[in-house]
């Protein structure tokens, strides 16, 4: 009884009597956002949940804290390696990024910030791949360092729609610069909108039609095409799942869906192939994909990974190396060169649409319908709170087209079950739905 355990944001602890150890050992650390050194992919940095912004300049095994705090994103400058770019929440409190030239000995406030402004938890900085003197950090409102990233100015009004709330909320969520063309910028918001500037801030358009209105978790241009880039969005805020990823073409006048035959989970990151411009990698909540044909069919991308949410891809160009920032289960890096030239398509999944419980609440039966895109294998149940299975409604093959149900309130023995909340949930070839069920009785 005098031995303790305890899991946290922070990490694993155990307590046997002589006060709280926590394991060091263990890869579950939850990164929010990093970045490989270009000219050294072992000096790898990273910002993570409470446990620091962290770099390592050898192996898997020897970190250093650089910046205390929760740590999200940070940047290692290509010209002079011992200048870096690194924060805590909020932009550091809303006081502004955080700058070292001493390899991260010693960090000094970047200025130029205004304290009122709204920051994202994980607020976006990003360095032009043409000329390291040029970052771009965001609040509502896009800010520029021509010198490096030791002071910034405001080059943007407030590109959110402003919403109301109570929480840190209408704020700018991703920032890129083109690898061609420097004086393109593009901003994502939290609430949903994209943004395009062409002349270096000085005025800012408004690309957002023909997109979901959802968090933009990248807005990416692409490093070596001056009119292509790419959009991925979550919308794991409101409840809504689909697998959103979008191409331009036009710089984001149109746009396109590249969503293939993903599934229906957040995307928060995509890199294009520094080789090949139809290869992309994606991160996902449920691990890596790749596309060799711009998203036309997608598959799991590489072996030894757990399932896990990426927040974040790297890829570093001289080594050939892709590394995924997982939230929960560390770094993992994969060479590229190991790829094979092909590999068969992933079945596209079938699309499911279940219908809203008719009546619910209800003291009786429970209808809804069912639609199948093409004829698959269902697997249909009621489940309660609590996890446990309550009643099977199907287990067989179904035909495409519109299917009705009916849960009687009873279990898998007949007997009627307490009154309370349940789901319904429909499986079929990897695509899931479900729908909360409230009896009363």
């Amino acid at each position: 009884p005098a031995r303790r355990f305890l899991g946290n944001d922070g990490g694993f602890f155990w307590d046997t009597g002589g006060g709280w150890v926590k394991s060091v050992d263990l890869p579950i650390t939850q990164f929010y956002a990093g970045y490989v050194d270009k000219n050294n992919p072992l000096k790898v940095l990273g910002g993570t949940q409470d446990n620091n912004t962290l770099k390592t300049e050898s192996d898997p095994y020897n970190w250093s804290v650089l910046l205390g705090g929760d740590g999200f994103y940070c940047l290692s400058d290509p010209v002079d390696t011992n200048i870096l770019f690194a924060e805590w929440q909020n932009c550091c409190g809303r006081s502004g990024i955080r700058r070292s030239t001493t390899n991260g000995s010693s960090f000094v406030a970047a200025s130029g910030f205004v304290n009122a402004d709204r920051y994202n938890w994980s607020t976006p900085i990003a360095m032009s791949p043409k000329n390291h003197n040029l970052l771009l950090v965001g609040s509502q409102r896009v800010y520029l360092s021509t010198n490096n990233g030791a002071g910034f100015s405001a080059v943007s009004g407030d590109l959110t729609t402003n919403p109301g709330s109570a929480l840190v909320y209408g704020t700018i969520s991703t920032l890129d610069v083109s690898g061609v063309n420097d004086s393109v910028f593009y901003a994502g918001t939290d609430d949903g909108r994209v943004w395009r500037s062409v002349n270096k801030g000085a005025s800012w358009t408004n690309i957002s039609a023909g997109l979901p209105v959802r968090s933009i978790t990248r807005v990416s241009a692409d490093r070596y095409n001056a009119q292509v880039v790419y959009v991925t969005l979550s919308g794991f805020g409101q409840d809504e799942a689909l697998a959103h990823v979008y191409r331009s073409s036009d710089r984001g006048t149109t746009w396109q869906s590249i969503a293939g035959n993903l599934p229906d989970v957040p995307a928060n990151d995509i890199v294009v192939d520094g080789l090949d411009p139809n290869t992309l990698y994606l991160g996902t909540d449920l691990g890596v994909f790749i596309t060799r044909n711009l998203g036309t069919t997608w598959w799991g991308l590489g072996a030894g990974m757990p399932l896990q949410t990426i927040f974040d891809l790297e890829y570093h160009a001289g080594s050939r190396q892709l590394f995924a920032f997982t939230h929960g289960r560390s770094i993992y890096k994969l060479d590229l060169s190991a790829l094979p030239v092909s590999v068969r398509p992933t079945p596209v999944a079938p699309q499911l649409a279940l219908s809203a419980p008719s009546p619910n609440p209800s003291r009786g039966p429970v209808r809804c319908t069912l639609e199948l895109s093409r004829e698959t294998v269902v697997e249909i149940a009621v489940f309660g709170l609590d996890g446990r299975r309550v009643r099977a409604l199907a287990s067989d093959r179904w035909s495409a087209g519109r299917h009705d149900l009916v849960w009687d309130g009873a279990d898998d023995r007949g007997r009627s079950v307490a009154a309370g909340i349940y789901f319904l949930r429909a499986a079929a070839g990897g695509a899931r739905r479900m729908q909360r069920i409230v009896l009363t009785r």
